[in-house]
């Protein structure tokens, strides 16, 4: 066979950039449209052909429900006969999470918005009742420009009829949580269980359950507790020992809650950590607002730690020439550099009870309550007709009080 073919259905192949044991993923165009898109083949035969091709049209399904910026956008599904099922999805110009982990690229505020952006991938998906089933770095793509898109949706588990028989394992064994391992159904507590390794992995470059086989993984996985990395804080393992917790109830009950308990407790500068912050304030995504914690203590309810931060501040926005110098070269390589989070005017929200005791919600109350001047309700047509009155009519009456005053 050729080194790639000229075209796979009407998209014409410019080159190979990706290839595996179970098939290649080609650069090609759209003549139509004229965009670049990526094209994934699978070389399968028979009874597998047929599982992968309803494995792409399920992508496709799921993409096409979500429409999320930060999920990759799948174009077509078809079947072209010489090669196998393939699937059209947008280009990313970047690299997956698992690279960047393996080349040590990133540094922890880069980390952290590479995070960010995958747990609203997560969010979204899991309000559509979708879970994802794969959560791991490499299904994660990082884009030069900053923006991640979470992918592989293949296996995702919808309420659509399942693609594999009853207790059949689908996923990576060292990001499964343990009752997939044990054949329990996946549920959103299961994805947050991956995000978490996948978490744990991108801080430390270390997996919590490591092995040296797949056996291995599992055992560990089912029977020991997170190998901590010599160095890490106590506060942090804690985090990570709640969020990897055996049993799910044990576990952060969101993603939100988990990640920002983590980012309280992690060692950053100052700075950095306020424009990480500032990133959980941004969303240039209008239906995946993700809340803030309130900035100020209320007086009859505590402060929750799981809604959002105490200090409330800052993250990437166009991160990486402002600052402080030493944060801006941490990063070790151009992701590093190249942070700047592509968003459209920041929508911001704030969670305060509406009424006089707001001191922001002011506009539109009467100047008195929010301790302004009353002196422009003077003018007002009422007030000044009542006035004119008492001139007209005090006047006269006093200049005649006193020309009898003056008589005696």
């Amino acid at each position: 066979m050729a080194e790639h073919p000229a075209t796979i259905g009407r998209y014409e192949i410019q080159r190979v950039i990706g290839q595996g044991a179970m098939g290649v993923v080609y650069l090609a165009e759209d003549p139509l449209l004229k965009r670049r898109l990526a094209i994934k083949v699978v070389r399968a035969v028979g009874e597998e052909r047929e599982v992968a091709l309803e494995r792409f049209k399920r992508e496709a399904e799921v993409s096409a429900q979500l429409n999320h910026p930060n999920i990759v956008t799948i174009y077509d599904v078809g079947d072209e006969p010489k090669m196998g099922p393939f699937l059209a999805m947008e280009f990313v110009e970047g690299q997956s999470l698992g690279k960047h982990i393996r080349d040590g690229s990133l540094d922890p505020e880069s980390s952290f918005n590479v995070l960010i952006q995958t747990m609203r991938a997560l969010r979204a998906a899991h309000r559509h009742a979708i879970i994802h089933r794969d959560v791991k770095p490499d299904n994660i793509l990082v884009g030069e420009d900053g923006r991640v898109k979470l992918m592989d949706f293949g296996i995702a588990k919808t309420m659509a009829p399942r693609l594999t028989n009853v207790g059949e394992f689908l996923g990576s064994p060292a990001y499964s949580a343990p009752e997939l391992l044990k054949g329990a159904e996946p549920t959103p507590s299961s994805d947050r269980f991956a995000f978490a390794v996948t978490t744990f992995e991108t801080l430390t470059g270390q997996l919590p359950h490591p092995g040296n086989n797949v056996a291995a993984v599992i055992t560990h996985v089912l029977q020991e507790p997170p190998h901590i990395p010599t160095g890490m804080s106590g506060p942090v393992a804690n985090v990570f020992r709640k969020a990897l917790s055996l049993d799910p109830d044990d576990r952060h009950e969101t993603l939100m809650e988990f990640l920002t308990a983590l980012i309280d407790v992690f060692p950053l500068e100052a700075i950095v950590r306020d424009r990480i912050e500032e990133l959980f304030r941004h969303d240039d995504h209008a239906g995946d607002i993700v809340p803030i914690r309130r900035a100020r203590v209320r007086p009859q309810a505590a402060q929750e730690p799981s809604q959002g931060f105490a200090k409330g501040t800052a993250l990437p926005g166009a991160v990486r020439t402002q600052g402080n110098p030493k944060a801006a070269t941490a990063g070790r390589s151009t992701m590093a550099r190249a942070t700047p989070i592509h968003s459209s005017p920041a929508v911001k929200i704030e969670l305060e009870d509406e009424g006089p005791s707001n001191p922001r919600s002011t506009f539109g109350q009467n100047p008195k309550r929010r301790g302004g001047s009353s002196s422009s309700s003077f003018f007002e047509p009422k007030t000044l007709i009542k006035w004119i009155l008492i001139v007209a009519i005090g006047g006269p009456l006093l200049q005649w009080l006193f020309s009898m005053i003056t008589r005696q």
